[in-house]
């Protein structure tokens, strides 16, 4: 891991990226309990797009997205009210959210996540339900989106295919073409998707820093790194289902993906030289679920995660030269079982409970030839949860959910027990107005990567990211409070609190020119926040969106090396989003979406404010089988977040290339014809 992009990663944290291009593909299994389990609650209004079913909210995502142009799942999830993009991943009320399909939660990273639900086409939801605070029974803690997809084909035929082509421009060229078929007949139903993606990226960053040392010398370093990257890759999945009677099923499902990464980076400045360095990753997961009729759910999951690189740099800097090879490699294998029942009981009560336990073996590799020093690190860890909860509705104007998980985590460095308790109240005065109100608790824990004890170099050598096997995983309690006014306006209230917060910064040593990256503890984070999304049609010509979010946020850490620090800030984002209605008739929509933020902190980062608009138009033709998609996103090159650092004798300026994403797509779907005779993982923790 470069520290550029750790440098990415760490800015976008809070605030995000509206940069995806075209991709997609699929997932099937029957509808999960997750929004079935208590009666709904109609958001009446002007064709409802919202169902409130006890905590969770149900939106009608495909016609959120049906002017958009939008061909993938990851870009379709972006456009729920109320939800953020940070990073590869998303947020709600400003806190990470799981993804789910169809109620199951994939033992995956972050970064995969986002690379399969980019190529699952949008065109396979069904619903999306939207749960600020899961409760026990989702086996997930905290925000969570459940994208349910459909396993009928649309036109009621047995089969239906996707095909799409994709293009993207952003100072280099990226592709992408994909495949997908969807067969149903009878109680059997197939999903298959093929995802080839390929092309160049490349990035320039810009660095300055004033560097002092305890012998009096201080270093001015300004310097620019080029970096470029080949890369191609290969993304697959199948997933079958058999429905021996109603909410009586068996699914399979299988994913796998092959990356291929080329990287040069070229530096010039204070700090010359190169780096060159290649990644071959492999990822295989597999899934067997089984659900009865009298609420019985089961399942085995299994993740293969493979990635090893090859780098070599040879640099200058101010105080040595450098010039080494090493090969770094981890491979970490996961396995995941659960056990859970469900209850409809007497009166509108229900009763859930289960357990469900994980293992990670995360086997780890470092070689520098030139000194014949090698590490190894295999760590094991064990993850043991038993839950239980129950629900009451009272007539559909009050509804409860509370349970209770224990969960028992064991490491080599941590061994301890935690209670989670969630509770979800939904009010519901008339039918035009809905009140959610949430309380939970939930863990956190950093990637696998950060915890071994190895150092990689980037930078020229000046970089040196360093691993911390004694991170502790964060604890957050979240409180929401959601008003879901008639079918269009949403407003949220939350305050979240999480101790032993970790996060990467940087720190410029002052016994030698070294700046560390290394991920710490903090003492808390602290956030209290107000959102409003506010929707409203102009006649049949324009469909127009604004969500505001004001953000007080408090960071505090009395052991961050010699530098304690204590930071408050207020923050706002204002996004607006726009679908204009061009030739009903000829199915051509164009759309107009832009984002300011203002200025923020992360640790003892400044954040500078930013923002972006995108265009893009959208042609829908041949009975709306077939759509092309054109797009520039961040017309004026204002999104990119440049950090820079002047806090206790710290000072680092960092200033990232900035391009203009231009790009097309072409969505076929075919349909309506007979076949021939015979015929999602916890990974945001692995290194990316």
């Amino acid at each position: 891991m470069t520290a550029h992009a750790l440098h990415i990663a760490f800015c976008l944290l809070l605030f995000g990226s509206s940069e995806c291009w075209a991709q997609g593909e699929s997932d099937s299994v029957s509808v999960d309990s997750i929004a079935q389990t208590l009666p709904d609650v109609l958001v009446e209004g002007e064709r409802p797009i919202a169902v409130v079913h006890g905590s969770a909210i149900t939106y009608d995502l495909p016609r959120l997205i049906e002017k958009k142009g939008v061909s993938n799942i990851y870009d379709a999830i972006k456009e729920l009210p109320g939800v953020t993009e940070t990073g590869e991943t998303f947020q709600l009320a400003n806190r990470d959210v799981t993804i789910s399909l169809n109620g199951k939660v994939l033992s995956l990273t972050s970064e995969q996540v986002a690379r399969l639900l980019k190529s699952l086409p949008a065109s396979r939801i069904e619903k999306a339900d939207v749960m600020y605070s899961a409760p026990a029974k989702t086996q997930v803690r905290g925000a969570l989106i459940n994208i349910r997809l459909r396993k009928e084909t649309s036109s009621g035929a047995p089969l239906e295919g996707e095909g799409v082509v994709a293009c993207n421009m952003q100072h280099n060229a990226k592709y992408g073409e994909r495949a997908s078929v969807l067969y149903n007949r009878g109680k059997f139903s197939l999903d298959a998707m093929y995802l080839h993606s390929h092309g160049k990226d490349y990035q320039l960053t810009e660095q300055e820093t004033h560097h002092k040392l305890n012998d009096g010398n201080v270093y001015d370093i300004k310097n620019a790194e080029q970096r470029s990257t080949k890369l191609f890759g290969h993304d697959y999945r199948i997933s079958a289902e058999y429905d021996f009677a109603d909410n009586h099923n068996i699914s399979f499902s299988y994913q796998g993906s092959y990356n291929h990464r080329d990287i040069d980076q070229l530096y010039t400045g204070s700090i010359y030289g190169y780096t060159l360095s290649n990644h071959r990753t492999w990822l295989h997961n597999a899934r067997l679920d089984y659900q009865a009729h009298f609420g019985l759910k089961a399942g085995i999951e299994t993740t293969y995660y493979h990635d090893p690189e090859n780098q070599h740099l040879s640099s200058t800097t101010p105080t040595q030269s450098l010039s080494f090879t090493v090969e770094n490699d981890q491979r970490v294998n996961t396995w995941r079982y659960y056990l859970s029942q469900e209850h409809q009981l007497k009166n509108d009560w229900n009763l859930d409970y289960g357990a469900w336990y994980k293992q990670a073996v995360n086997h780890s590799r470092q070689a520098y030839r030139q000194s014949s020093r090698i590490s190894y690190l295999r760590q094991t860890e064990d993850v043991f949860n038993v839950y239980a909860g129950f629900g009451k509705n009272w007539n559909n104007r009050l509804v409860l959910d509370a349970s209770l998980a224990a969960e028992y985590y064991h490491s080599p460095q941590w061994h301890e027990w935690n209670l989670y308790p969630t509770i979800n109240l939904t009010y519901v005065p008339n039918p035009s107005n809905v009140w959610v109100l949430s309380l939970a608790t939930e863990r956190e824990y950093p990637e696998y990567w950060a915890m071994n004890n190895f150092t990689v170099y980037s930078n020229g050598g000046y970089d040196e990211i360093t691993g911390n096997p004694y991170i502790k995983p964060a604890k957050q309690w979240a409180a929401n409070l959601i008003w879901v006014l008639k079918n269009k306006h949403q407003f949220v209230a939350f305050f979240n609190h999480v101790d032993n917060y970790f996060v990467q910064t940087p720190y410029m040593r002052p016994d030698q020119l070294v700046k560390t990256y290394k991920v710490l503890n903090l003492n808390y984070q602290q956030q209290a926040g107000l959102q409003a999304v506010l929707s409203h049609k102009f006649g049949s010509w324009l469909d127009s969106r604004l969500t505001l979010t004001g953000v007080w946020m408090r960071e505090k850490c009395d052991d961050y090396y010699d530098i304690p620090f204590d930071r408050s800030i207020i923050m706002g984002i204002a996004k607006m989003s726009n679908v204009v209605t061009l030739s009903s008739k000829h199915g051509l929509t164009m759309t107009v979406d832009g984002m300011v933020r203002s200025k923020a902190h992360q640790a003892i980062y400044d954040m500078p404010g930013s923002g972006n608009l995108d265009l893009g138009v959208n042609w829908q033709f041949w009975h709306k089988r077939a759509t092309i998609h054109v797009f520039c996103n961040d017309v004026f090159k204002t999104s990119a977040i440049n950090p820079h650092i002047d806090y206790k004798g710290q000072w680092l300026h960092m200033n990232f290339g900035c391009y203009r994403q231009l790009g097309i797509s072409l969505t076929v779907k075919l349909g309506g014809y007979k076949a021939k005779k015979g015929k999602t993982v916890d990974t945001s923790r692995f290194r990316k």
